[in-house]
């Protein structure tokens, strides 16, 4: 069984590339105006992107990565205004780690909002179908596995302790940031790293070993 796009085609074959001297389909005007449609409404999100991070994955429909954007803004910003606080010794490379976050969450959210833009005009996928499974129990859409999972429930409520520390300003947790905030956010950023990198060559060996088995 396979899956199948919003107009019945597979959602692993693009859009048609509509040359002259096709037969045209009696719903051709249709599928047209729904292509310009999608257009306008990338259009829309990359600008609601750029002005307000994650709004343009909620104008999309991909509600779980545009909160995600959202709480890991607020988190930073809280995060920000906790380490420069009165009473607290300023550790100055952490604020500047916490402060270069700030554009790279925000120019990651435009790019990651153009790309879902790219694949749901070209492949014609709606939301609510990301999450949907092909016969063989995976992710029919694998680009949108963030849609689905406990990974969001986990980062609420880590968020929402994280901000409540922050709220009541306990002493420990000023000693920390105070001796080992820097050490721990650099260690933080190495093991992301790390995971990205062993991901990404698994990934290349696994598509390696696809292609010589043909």
């Amino acid at each position: 069984m396979e899956f199948k796009g919003e107009d019945g085609m597979n959602s692993e074959q693009p859009l048609p590339s509509g040359e002259p001297g096709q037969a045209e389909q009696p719903h051709g005007q249709k599928q047209r105006e729904r292509l310009q449609y999608a257009k306008f409404r990338k259009v829309i999100a990359i600008i609601m992107a750029a002005l307000i991070p994650g709004m343009g994955h909620l104008f999309l429909g991909l509600f779980i990565r545009g909160l995600t954007f959202i709480v890991l803004l607020l988190l930073d910003i809280f995060a920000m205004l906790y380490v420069s606080s009165d009473g607290l010794r300023i550790n100055i490379p952490l604020l500047i780690l916490l402060g270069l976050f700030i554009p790279v969450l925000y120019f990651y959210n435009v790019y990651d909002v153009l790309q879902s833009a790219d694949y749901m005009v070209r492949y014609r996928r709606k939301p609510d179908r990301y999450a949907r499974m092909d016969a063989r129990g995976q992710q029919s859409s694998p680009f949108y596995a963030w849609e689905r999972g406990f990974a969001f429930a986990v980062l609420l409520v880590a968020g929402g302790g994280l901000m409540i520390l922050f709220r009541m300003k306990p002493r420990w947790l000023s000693i920390f940031f105070e001796d080992y905030g820097f050490l721990t956010l650099a260690i933080i950023l190495m093991i992301i790293g790390l995971f990205l990198f062993l991901r990404e060559a698994f990934l290349s060996f696994k598509r390696k070993k696809l292609k010589e088995r043909g």
